[in-house]
Formats: C-alpha cells, structure tokens, sequence
C-alpha cells in the first residue's frame, strides 16, 4: 500500500510544475549492462526525457529534485516476445497489461502477433500521456496458414498471398513482419519482398524451411526453441524427423505431434546442432528462446498460482485457467511428453549459447498462465540457469534488444544522453539475477511511472 501511494505522490505532480528542474537518483550505484560491472556512488541526472549526466555522487543543488537515494539503478527492461492485444489477450480490455508491465520494470516491449489497429491506438495514447505503458513496437497480425478471422492473424498461403501482406502491414504502420507458420512455396518470396521494402522479417521458422535456408533468406530472428522445432536440425537425422513431424499433422492420434518432436530431441547430434549454430551467428540471426513459456507449458497442471495477477484478468480467462480445468484438458500421459520436450529444449539452448548464438529475453505473455511482467523475469533466472552469465541475460533484455531494434544509441544502458528509462532495484542483478525483482521505482522517458509490483 505504501508503495502505490508513494506512486500516487509522484503522479499526481503536474509535469509543468517541474519539468524546467533537472531531477536526480542520488548516490546510487549504476549496473553498466555493457561492461558487466557496478560503479558505485553515482548521481543519474535526468532533464526532460534523457539522462543528462552520470557523474560522482556529490552535493545537489536545492533546485534538483530528488527521485531516490540509494540503491541500483539499470536501464530499463525489453521484453522481445509478448501478446498484448492478441492470443489469450483481447484489446477490449488488455490495457490494463501496459499498466503491469511498467509495474515490472519493463519500459519497451515487442508485440509478436496482436490486432495492429489497438497497438497504434495505444501507442498514441501513451505518447501523449492519456495511458501508462512501455514502448511499443509491434507488427501487427502474425502470418499463418490457418483460416482465420481473428484480428492477430492474416492468412498468407501463397507467394502472391505474402507479397501483399509484406506490402500493406508496412503500409499500415508494422515496424517487422511476424511469422507464425507458411509454407515454403510463400517464404521465399515474403523474404525477397521484405527486403524490398525494407522491413524486418522474424517469427517461427517454418515447417519446411531449415534453419540454414531461414538465416541466409535474411530472417533476423528465430523466436522459441519448441514452436520453431529446433530439434529438427539439430538432429543426427534432420530430413527423416522433419518428414515424421509433418506427417503427425494427418495422424489421427492426439499426441502424434509431440511424440515426433520427442523423437528428433532424442536424436540429438551436436554435429549438425553446430551447424545450426554456425549459420545463425554467420548471418546475424538472433534467437528468442521464451524458455519460461515453455517451461510454464511443461508443468501446466502443477503451477502454483499467481492470484493477485488473475483477478486483473476477465472472469473467462480465470475460469479457463482454473487448477482443475487444466488438469482436465491435460493427461498425465501427455504432460510426460511436453516434459520431455522441455529437457530436451533447455539442452539445445545451452548448446546454442555456447557456440555464440546471441539471445534475447522474450516472454511468450500473455499466453496460459503465463503473465507480462513477471514471466519476464523468471525468462532472465532461466537463461542464467541455462549457462548465462547475470550480466548476459540482463543484456539480453535491455542493451542487446535496443541494438536488436536499433535503438542503441538511445536506449539499452544508463549513460549520458540516452533516454531515461530507468530501474531502481534495492538488491545487485549482477550478483543474483533474481535480484531484478527488488524494484523501488520505474521511470520511463524521465517521469516515474511505478515503484514495484512485488
């Protein structure tokens, strides 16, 4: 309660009243994402939107407000995989999530799939101070095969299909064109379209597309190790198991399609995973690994519930997520095979980080269970128990995402000039990466914006 009221306090001072003063986090030690290392006892400048100046901490003059004392101050956090107004969450009322993902500590967020006509809405509201949330970035409808009506997905099942759909989201204001699955016949010339124009293509690889095929037609970045089936190349038999893996889409059996991704996992062949891994490095392709959705997946029908976050929810979602409607909808039977997929999957993305493929953080949110804002920060512990070192997974959602999106000259680090979207944790990220949880304030384009949601 204290917290919220001390967010009230800051909110409710007009900007006018004191946006010609410089505003200051006082004696606080800076994390530097970029060399890995706390500088301790630094005054962070702010003016206006940007960081002014990081210096020694010292005596302040009694024109500067003081925002806090103390503590660690990192930029603020990406997250490089959300839903926000598509999958299991609906524009109608999921703004309430912008509010959330501030209240994490996340200051930018990549929408990966949601109704293109809500994230313009609300990216304009939140630029001119009628709604709190993070940047947006976002492409607008995912493109699938499947027929559907829904606003976040567009039907693409030809070249001519992919083509035009390069072509209008660009027009329509998409910063990248998002993937969900095509076939192969559309890929190709979505890939030559999209460079065409300019724009970014990423998303699921394809079915029918390897990964090598995937990073030399330019795709920038490759998002979940279980939905792209990464098993597949990184197989000791990569064209028989992907031949397998399609063939369960005609099986009659309801599991046949994770009992073929079970197979490649136990075909596992560092060889040709190298070889996956040497492409993607070779041709600049990132990886979204979403291992907290995958993990969330993996243990649905045993996941101790986050209450306070579901009653934010409509009273449908919190129904259809119940205890006991997931353990019904899920068989012991088959929740051995996703567990199986999940150790197999960890093993993959260990492997790829070794050999130097680069990450980032994403969350898969908001998807079953799986909530903006939190998830984000279970993604960091996960890429840490993976093999990261903290500053790497920290990197991975704030100065690596902002060079993803290529907004690293002005985001992604605490230093002069950049924007000032800011964290203050009580505890060091740099020596337990859980410690990004300990948040005492968010600010966002220099205005505090929350002071923690746990």
């Amino acid at each position: 309660m204290l917290r919220r009221l001390l967010l009230f306090a800051f909110l409710v001072i007009p900007v006018s009243g004191w946006a010609q003063k410089s505003t200051v986090l006082h004696d606080v030690n800076v994390v530097d994402v970029r060399a890995g290392k706390i500088i301790e006892h630094r005054d962070v400048v702010i003016e206006g939107e940007r960081i002014r100046s990081v210096g020694a901490a010292g005596k302040l003059d009694k024109s500067v407000v003081v925002l806090h004392t103390g503590g660690y101050v990192m930029p603020g956090l990406w997250d490089m995989h959300v839903h926000l107004a598509g999958v299991s969450a609906d524009g109608k009322w999921s703004s309430v999530l912008l509010n959330e993902l501030l209240n994490y500590g996340i200051t930018s967020v990549r929408d990966m799939g949601s109704d293109i006509e809500v994230m313009k809405k609300w990216r304009g509201e939140i630029s001119e101070g009628k709604q709190r949330g993070p940047n947006l970035y976002f492409g607008g409808p995912m493109l699938s095969t499947q027929k559907s009506t829904a606003p976040e997905q567009r039907t693409v099942r030809s070249a001519d299909d992919a083509v035009k759909a390069v072509d209008e989201l660009k027009a329509q204001g998409a910063d990248f064109i998002k993937i969900l699955h095509i076939p192969r016949a559309a890929y190709f010339p979505l890939s030559e379209e999209a460079k065409r124009q300019g724009i970014d293509f990423v998303g699921h690889l394809p079915y029918g597309v390897t990964v090598q095929e995937a990073t030399a037609a330019g795709q920038r970045s490759i998002e979940h190790i279980n939905w792209s089936v990464l098993a597949l190349d990184c197989s000791g038999h990569p064209k028989e198991n992907r031949e397998k893996l399609i063939a369960s889409f005609d099986s009659k059996e309801s599991d046949a399609y994770d009992r073929a991704v079970n197979a490649a996992e136990d075909d596992f062949d560092e060889k040709n995973c190298a070889a996956v891994a040497e492409a993607m490095v070779q041709h600049g392709t990132w990886l979204v690994p979403t291992l907290v959705a995958e993990e969330i997946g993996a243990n649905v029908t045993t996941l101790s519930r986050n209450d306070a976050y579901l009653k934010l929810l409509p009273k449908k979602l919190q129904e259809d997520w119940s205890a006991e409607k997931l353990r019904g909808e899920n068989s012991d039977a088959h929740m051995e095979l996703l567990q199986r997929e999940w150790k197999g999957d960890q093993r993959i993305a260990a492997f790829l980080h070794k050999q130097g493929v680069r990450m980032l953080a994403g969350s898969d949110s908001l998807d079953v269970m799986d909530f903006p804002g939190p998830s984000l920060h279970r993604e960091l512990e996960l890429l840490v128990k993976m093999g990261m070192t903290p500053t790497e997974a920290l990197r991975a959602a704030t100065l690596d995402a902002a060079e993803f999106m290529r907004k690293d000259r002005e985001s992604g680090s605490v230093e002069a000039g950049k924007t000032a979207d800011l964290v203050v944790l009580r505890e060091n990220p740099l020596k337990e990466i859980s410690n990004t949880r300990t948040i005492e304030m968010v600010i966002k384009g220099g205005e505090v914006k929350g002071v923690g949601a746990e």
